[in-house]
């Protein structure tokens, strides 16, 4: 990275800069799609899991805290017959993942969903890297869905990743249909050099300029 000659200059336009991505998700109206056809939307939960959530090295409190609304919210969909796909990691100890992580998700103490998730009988679909898209989501060109709504951890690396490929693979096939990220159903983690809530805010920002819709809440 270029060094920083002027540290104060560069950290007063930063502050700025926070401050105007910090208003952007203020005040987010909700996305209404109760009006349209349930074989018109297509549910994603991303790596709603025991091992981001519960337990292991890479567990977080704040990812745990959005189970229940998650659970809510998939729960409605499936009820109303809207199709419902949950990714989760699954590893094995010598995936080439672990290189950029600490160990996770190779254990089926980790790896499988939240109790939560399995009481509304989901069946994972497995993946082996950060980004869901790579499992071939591409067959969903063959639907007709209009609505594409991303929850689940963590907003900066798994959601981020699968929001933005959507969204440019739907541009791609001049598919126009809208992926949104609820601000309600999404988080990610606290460490030493991860502050979560810088974290949401910056990467929440970068979707939106890549043509994700971000709400708060999404009305089914």
């Amino acid at each position: 990275m270029k060094k920083i000659m002027n540290r104060m200059y560069f950290m007063q336009k930063a502050s700025a800069s926070l401050s105007d991505m910090i208003d952007t998700l203020e005040g987010l109206a909700d996305y209404d799609c109760s009006q349209q056809k349930p074989e018109e939307i297509c549910v994603f939960s991303i790596d709603m899991n025991k091992g981001f959530t519960r337990k292991g090295a890479l567990a977080s409190r704040r990812v745990a805290e959005i189970i229940e609304h998650t659970a809510d919210f998939l729960e409605v969909a499936l009820n109303k017959g809207i199709k419902v796909t949950a990714f989760s990691d699954r590893h094995t100890k010598g995936s080439a993942e672990m290189e950029a992580y600490p160990e996770h998700c190779t254990e089926p103490e980790e790896y499988e969903l939240v109790e939560e998730l399995q009481d509304l009988e989901l069946q994972p679909v497995w993946k082996n890297s950060t980004n869901a898209f790579m499992t071939g989501m591409g067959n969903l060109l063959a639907g007709s869905y209009k609505t594409y709504v991303v929850t689940g951890c963590c907003t900066d690396i798994c959601i981020y990743q699968f929001a933005v490929s959507l969204k440019a693979f739907l541009n791609q096939n001049d598919v126009k249909a809208d992926v949104v990220v609820p601000l309600s159903l999404v988080e990610t983690y606290d460490s030493q050099w991860h502050n979560g809530d810088l974290m949401n805010v910056v990467f929440l920002n970068s979707m939106a300029s890549n043509g994700v819709l971000l709400c708060e809440n999404v009305l089914l």
